[in-house]
């Protein structure tokens, strides 16, 4: 370049953002939803989004994130073991690339060990000086020569404990578990909630017949499977961005497992149904439930939470659904004008989430033991409030992806006991008897063919009020 046409001292072009690879990026999730309520999923998702990374870097972020999230009970419990300083001492940053690298060694056989700790290393010169970069790499090397020596710290002698540990879930959970279930049955629900969950499709029937669907995925090289309960369900293997799959934009399909696809079997909505979903984000059974009623009904999709209902709205066009109706709206506080109108009512209660932590990696972290009467209480004041939609002969739904009897069994008994004019009626009319408990509840375990954990009761307004 001629010196004339070099530029000028502090004119330089701004050297470009620096792209962090997958390590970092997982590092980053992984610290901002420590010590929050925020959701993994959406986190990443952002994250992949904003650094548009190729398919490789994607998978190996997302990996990295889920996994140390599923295994971070027992990530934590080697690591307090072998660090000579509490890790509740630590620096977030710390904890977390210490976190990551140990899930590395422990559970990728791809990620060649030397790699792992080299690499939390480097990163470590970024969030530290140089006695916590010598105490990252002492660490993880005397971990790595722990694992090859088979010389890992010994699980507690408490069997619950150890279970604990072992299948990486709080402790307070597994013994709640091992006390209302006992222990096998706790086992192997701590077992399903670290399996990576399968990806369920619904087909929209309204466009496409489910072996229609199941073609078109299969000859673009998918390993399909129909779901066994539900008539719309699809299992599909070899997946990646659904956004890609044949079929998306045309509106063919919704991402959804299939427990609670059938929420709307158990409905069992009828054309030209007007039905309210009181809690209706994300979409998926406020969206199926318009596919059953059809344009000559009406789904009114109510949820506090603005930006999720905005989805929703993108989904109910790609879709076709112009049916869906959606508003900003408190469950607490419904629409007057709507009192004694509708056909039908879903309730699908905010709660604990026990049946889903294999989809929400972070939730057993964050959740806690007073949760489960606090979300309890709030169930109660939602049922009843939402309930004043139904007019007579109208249907009542209500439902939690959670396992606690204290969501689920106690909150309907108490509806009933205290709303007169509404009586029970059992699953087993509109549901297969698997999936039916003694009582007549529609009730999922966790990795019961694959499903999620799931309960629904369905109740009927009578008219006979007290």
């Amino acid at each position: 370049m001629p010196p004339q046409e070099q530029p000028k001292t502090g004119q330089e072009a701004p050297a470009p953002a620096r792209i962090p690879d997958a390590r970092e990026t997982a590092l980053k999730v992984l610290v901002k939803v420590e010590g929050s309520d925020f959701r993994a999923k959406d986190i990443l998702d952002e994250a992949l989004k904003r650094h548009a990374y190729p398919e490789e870097e994607s998978g190996l972020a997302t990996e990295l994130v889920y996994g140390t999230l599923r295994q971070l009970g027992r990530l934590d419990y080697y690591l307090g073991k072998t660090c000579h300083r509490p890790l509740e001492a630590l620096s977030p940053w710390v904890r977390n690339l210490l976190r990551l690298a140990l899930y590395q060694i422990l559970e990728l056989s791809r990620v060649p060990e030397s790699a792992a700790v080299d690499t939390a290393v480097e990163l470590s010169k970024s969030y530290g000086h140089e006695g916590v970069v010598k105490f990252v790499n002492g660490v993880l090397r005397e971990l790595c020569r722990l694992k090859h020596e088979d010389k890992l710290p010994a699980l507690p002698l408490d069997p619950v404990a150890a279970m604990a540990v072992s299948h990486s879930h709080p402790l307070w959970l597994a013994r709640r578990w091992v006390e209302t279930y006992g222990f096998e049955k706790a086992r192997d629900m701590m077992a399903a909630g670290n399996q990576a969950p399968p990806l369920t499709l619904r087909a929209n029937l309204g466009r496409i017949r489910r072996d229609e669907l199941a073609g078109r995925l299969h000859q673009a090289g998918y390993h399909v499977e129909a779901c066994r309960y539900s008539p719309y369900g699809l299992r599909v293997k070899g997946g990646g961005d659904v956004r890609r799959m044949p079929g998306f934009n045309e509106g063919h399909f919704f991402v959804q497992d299939e427990s609670s696809q059938m929420l709307g079997l158990l409905m069992a909505p009828k054309q030209g149904w007007q039905i309210v979903d009181a809690c209706a984000a994300p979409g998926g059974k406020a969206t199926h439930l318009a596919e059953l009623t059809g344009r000559g009904g009406a789904v009114w999709a109510f949820d506090r939470k603005a930006p999720a209902l905005e989805k929703l709205s993108l989904s109910a066009r790609r879709l076709g659904l112009p049916q869906l109706r959606h508003e900003v709206r408190d469950a607490f506080y419904p629409r007057q004008e709507m009192l004694g109108k509708m056909d039908g009512v879903l309730v699908d209660a905010p709660c604990s989430g026990l049946g889903v932590l294999r989809r929400r990696v972070e939730a057993r972290w964050q959740l806690k033991p007073e949760a489960v009467a606090q979300h309890a209480e709030r169930q109660a004041g939602l049922l009843a409030a939402s309930s004043r939609y139904l007019k007579p002969g109208g249907v009542l739904v209500y439902a939690t992806c959670t396992l606690a009897e204290e969501e689920n069994e106690d909150v309907v008994r108490r509806f009933l006991k205290e709303t007169p004019g509404f009586a029970f009626e059992r699953a087993s009319q509109f549901l297969s008897e698997d999936l039916v408990t003694s009582e007549g509840f529609f009730r999922t375990w966790p990795g019961q063919d694959n499903m999620d954990g799931f309960f629904a009761a369905r109740m009927r307004k009578t008219g006979e009020e007290g």
